[in-house]
């Protein structure tokens, strides 16, 4: 026997369905996973403009025209410090190459023995001749390291003639000359300093008998120091006057020996 269908269970049925679908698509939403939005770029128009032509630049309307990225340039490496003091630098007084000759009046003495370890600290045979008066000087030949600084190799000496006796001494020396007061510029630029120092030989004779060494120097070690100017001026020669003084000592002699004169030199730069 059928089943009467009631209407109103007709009716229920799909609002039951309904109901059904609603929780399934609710309880679905939370467990799905978010989607990241697409990236935006701010020369890419909003959605609904019109489209950009292709070749030409995605730029709002109105704005200037965007500048071409530059592509990027890799940093240059550092070049390192240079210490101004050791900066190559043009000279403006003297340069290059340093020849030159110094010379005038000498006064000195000598006091020795001969070179005999048999004489030698014997008062028969010591000798002192007093003051002498002669002439001495030196030549001398170098390069120039800096506008104030020249160094090279110096030969001279001094021949005087005392009471009795003859005094000779010379030698070679090396030869440095510093111009302390350069920066100051002008005139003080041309006062300088000498320092020698080196060897030679020293001889002094008595007049009665020249065949004989009163005092023979055996290599002795000699100094020297003095001043000088140089700014008289002539092509690339400079000129001035010139004072030194030198000693020449070894076991057997002291000689000092005291020089006022002229001295000549030439730069070969600039």
């Amino acid at each position: 026997m059928a089943t009467p269908f009631s209407p109103g269970r007709a009716t229920a049925l799909p609002a039951l369905l309904g109901i059904c679908l609603l929780q399934s698509t609710a309880a679905a939403q939370p467990t799905a996973p978010a989607t990241p939005a697409p990236p935006t770029d701010a020369r890419t128009p909003p959605s609904g403009a019109a489209a950009t032509p292709a070749g030409a630049p995605n730029e709002p309307a109105g704005a200037p025209p965007l500048a071409a990225e530059a592509p990027a340039v890799a940093p240059a490496a550092e070049a390192p410090a240079i210490d101004p003091l050791f900066t190559p630098r043009r000279p403006t007084r003297r340069g290059g190459f340093t020849a030159g000759i110094a010379g005038g009046l000498s006064l000195g003495s000598a006091a020795g023995y001969p070179n005999d370890v048999q004489k030698i600290g014997f008062q028969r045979h010591y000798t002192e001749t007093g003051v002498g008066i002669g002439g001495g000087g030196y030549v001398w030949l170098g390069g120039v390291l800096a506008d104030w600084l020249t160094f090279g190799g110096a030969v001279g000496g001094h021949a005087l003639s005392a009471t009795d006796h003859s005094i000779l001494a010379g030698g070679f020396m090396f030869h440095t000359e510093v111009f302390p007061l350069f920066s100051l510029g002008e005139r003080w630029r041309d006062v300088g300093i000498i320092v020698d120092a080196g060897t030679g030989v020293a001889y002094t004779t008595a007049d009665a008998d020249s065949d004989t060494d009163a005092i023979d120097g055996a290599l002795p070690a000699r100094i020297g120091a003095g001043v000088f100017y140089e700014g008289i001026r002539l092509w690339k020669v400079s000129m001035g006057p010139w004072l030194y003084a030198d000693y020449t000592w070894s076991t057997s002699v002291r000689q000092p020996g005291f020089y006022l004169g002229w001295r000549t030199a030439l730069y070969t730069a600039p």
